[in-house]
């Protein structure tokens, strides 16, 4: 094996055999090949299988797979019958675990999926490093890995499973010189170790630092080299759209919300695949203005048509009427929204006074209430699930939720938590079309409830998620101080809201949208700080979970 150098070898054009130079290695042909590996073997295939080789071409064990890859760190991962593993030069398992698939070991860790298509690490035994789930995680460097939860949100973790900072992310990418690509709501910008922006602006690409420089492209398609604090060094091409066009855009954003507002009060995505004249008949309108509506909904992406025929694209398919499916009733809920409570804006804001008032919502008919609490089932349960893993449910006992959106995630603590009673509280309308699931109906309770009023039942753990934004500041201190009243000794309050940041303008639409639907506002840390001390509460803890959602942990300043 040490009469030639396996690191000089390579794969010959045809893929089949390794040569030096020009020079085939050895004289045998196989039917895959990949390159040598350290301590200088080769993954090959052939029609009796797949195994490893030596420098002269020669099997280095006996044994036969489905699927061989390189070694690393002196291991390699194989695939029989009975799944993937890894073994050692002289192809012998390294342990007795089976996983739906394995990746190649990196700094003691390697990447492994289980039979339920969890992912996680293991080290060399096959042992899992930490006990957490994912829906992916990647590789170690320098002793950090990127790792994706259920809800498709990315964050980084250590050697030990250990969150590296608690910022998550839509995209992520492990870090090159103490900095990482990171994407949010806003697109891709660079991060430091403590999860946090190098600057402000975002990106629709970035690449690594490379000495301080990286390559991006703007949203408008503008190619720059920024440094690490996000200063433009050159601009390699001007954006492609011009700038009154982008504006132009933004001005008949209306369209989309209302051209899907319409499709799904008329629920013609329902009666796709079909014709424009077999959709009018199953969906029972006529069909004279039905195909320019359709047109548009393909100009958005939700339907395409093939030879005549509609069909569904995946946006359309997660629109269609289902019960799993809440972003028609959200349509519907924005589009009214956008009618009745923005109307008012102009006012509002010309008379610049500091008041709540009444949510449309609350008058809103039996059938308008089933669409909009609906959507905000749905947004709660996809936004709030991963507070089911970040709140200890075994240090409380009685939980006490606030408004409609807490209503989905006190469901599924209870299902998962047998120990736990829930009392949801709110207005009216909120109640509107719960239905309680059997197995958690003795121990979840509704109560209708003014929220500033004082509250009859004690707790040791309070929910509030998205619901204090609904209220300007006096309403807010009076809800929060009816909670700390409401507080068993030790208790905690988890409240989660939108946090904006004054330095950036995320989150300032949907701040100006609270405004006109109740007169409520969205706020700052410090602004949040201030609430807390004028309702005797202390901040226990700041988890910043995605764009959307920040987490906070109160508790009564007298414990």
């Amino acid at each position: 094996m040490n009469s030639i150098n396996w690191q000089n070898t390579h794969i010959s054009p045809c893929g089949t055999f390794h040569v030096l130079g020009n020079t085939p290695i050895y004289a045998f042909r196989f039917n895959k090949i990949m390159k040598y590996h350290e301590p200088g073997l080769a993954a090959v295939e052939d029609e009796s299988g797949a195994y490893h080789i030596d420098i002269h071409g020669y099997p280095y064990y006996t044994r036969r797979f489905l699927e061989t890859y390189g070694f690393y760190e002196s291991l390699a991962a194989v695939r029989d019958r009975t799944g993937c593993f890894h073994i050692k030069p002289n192809g012998q398992e390294c342990y007795s675990n089976r996983y739906l698939w394995c990746g190649n070991f990196q700094e003691g860790l390697c990447t492994v999926r289980d039979q339920i298509n969890n992912y996680f690490h293991i080290n060399h035994k096959g042992m899992a490093i930490y006990t957490e789930k994912y829906a992916y995680v990647g590789d170690f460097k320098d002793g950090v890995a990127v790792v994706c939860s259920k809800n498709g949100l990315h964050t980084h973790i250590n050697t030990q499973g250990k969150l590296l900072h608690k910022n998550w992310f839509l995209g992520l990418d492990v870090f090159h010189k103490d900095q990482a690509r990171a994407k949010d709501k806003q697109g891709w910008h660079h991060i430091n170790k403590l999860g946090r922006s190098l600057y402000p602006q975002r990106y629709a690409q970035v690449e690594p630092f490379y000495n301080g420089v990286s390559y991006v492209e703007t949203i408008l398609g503008e190619l720059l080299t920024i440094d690490n604090c996000g200063h433009i060094i050159t601009q390699i091409s001007p954006h492609i759209q011009q700038k009154w066009q982008k504006i132009s855009e933004k001005l008949v954003g209306f369209w989309q919300t209302e051209t899907l507002a319409i499709a799904a009060r008329l629920r013609v995505l329902d009666g796709l695949p079909g014709t424009t004249e077999e959709i009018a008949k199953k969906i029972k309108l006529p069909s004279t203005h039905l195909e320019r509506l359709l047109r548009a909904l393909w100009e958005l992406d939700f339907v395409k048509n093939k030879t005549n025929l509609w069909i569904l694209t995946e946006n359309g398919k997660a629109f269609i009427t289902h019960k799993d499916n809440f972003l028609s009733c959200a349509a519907i809920m924005w589009s009214d929204v956008n009618r009745i409570a923005w109307k008012k804006l102009l006012t509002i804001i010309s008379e610049g006074k500091h008041q709540s008032h009444t949510l449309f919502k609350v008058s809103a008919s039996n059938k308008n209430l089933k669409i909009y609490n609906h959507a905000i089932d749905g947004y709660a349960k996809e936004d709030f699930s991963i507070l089911l893993t970040l709140i200890d449910w075994q240090q409380h006992k009685e939980v006490i939720g606030i408004g409609r959106s807490a209503h989905k995630l006190l469901e599924q603590a209870l299902i998962t938590h047998k120990h736990l009673q829930a009392l949801l509280l709110g207005d009216d309308y909120i109640f509107h079309n719960i239905a309680i699931n059997p197995l958690i109906k003795l121990r979840y309770k509704l109560q209708s409830q003014v929220l500033w009023h004082p509250w009859q039942k004690m707790a040791d753990a309070i929910l509030i998620p998205r619901a204090l934004h609904y209220w300007p500041d006096k309403e807010a201190i009076s809800i929060l101080q009816k909670a700390k009243n409401s507080l068993s000794p030790n208790g905690k309050i988890y409240l989660i809201e939108l946090i904006i940041d004054e330095k950036i303008p995320y989150g300032a639409l949907l701040d100006l949208n609270m405004l006109a639907e109740s007169g409520g506002k969205l706020r700052t840390l410090n602004e949040w700080e201030i609430l807390f001390q004028k309702s005797s509460l202390s901040m226990l803890k700041h988890i910043k979970i995605s764009d959307n959602i920040d987490l906070l942990i109160l508790t009564n300043n007298l414990n």
